[in-house]
């Protein structure tokens, strides 16, 4: 049994195509906060309220002192990025110039010279010079910059979320507050009901 690699890739786009079709939907949470209806519970919100300023203030300041500690590390940092960048694109190239030579090699060498390729289907005879000349898989590459290094630096030396919007919560509803909590599809929606 012959099977030609064009029409597996063909197959195989079309199943893509389809389960592309049957996408899964996508929720969002939506949250409600319902303020107490007491004096003493808005009085209670407001110290929440200052907390929660003062927190996100202190949070900010050591982002802030964080991503100033790290720039002297940026400049190596991004010396050492534009190398691999540069080791990247030399081996993306030696393995597209690997890719050349098979393919060259398969159009000079295959049929009629050497060997025939049997029949696959209603295409005829398979121009395609073999199933193991496909370009060589190679993640895309983009060119470091200074932005980009210092921003992979913060991100992964730098704490931005200081847990105040969870401390604020449970001081909402410790003053008497509500917190509703809804989800709901804003994405390749289910029919209602």
């Amino acid at each position: 049994m012959f099977f030609s690699v064009p029409n597996f890739s063909f197959a195989a786009l079309i199943l893509l195509g389809v389960l592309g079709g049957c996408a899964t939907p996508v929720y969002q949470t939506n949250v409600h906060l319902i303020p107490p209806a007491d004096a003493a519970g808005r009085a209670c919100l407001q110290d929440c309220e200052s907390r929660k300023t003062a927190c996100q203030a202190d949070c900010q300041a050591r982002y802030q002192a964080c991503a100033k500690a790290l720039e002297p590390q940026v400049e190596a940092s991004y010396v050492e990025a534009l190398q691999q960048y540069e080791q990247d694109l030399r081996g993306y190239a030696a393995s597209l110039r690997h890719f050349e030579t098979q393919l060259y090699f398969g159009w000079t060498h295959g049929y009629p010279y050497s060997y025939g390729y049997p029949y696959y289907g209603f295409y005829g005879w398979n121009a395609w010079p073999g199933p193991y000349f496909f370009p060589p898989a190679y993640p895309e590459l983009v060119m470091p910059t200074r932005q980009s290094v210092r921003a992979q630096l913060e991100n992964s030396a730098c704490q931005a979320d200081c847990g105040c919007l969870p401390a604020y919560d449970s001081c909402f509803v410790g003053c008497g507050g509500q917190i509703l909590r809804e989800t709901v599809c804003i994405k390749n929606c289910p029919p209602a009901k």
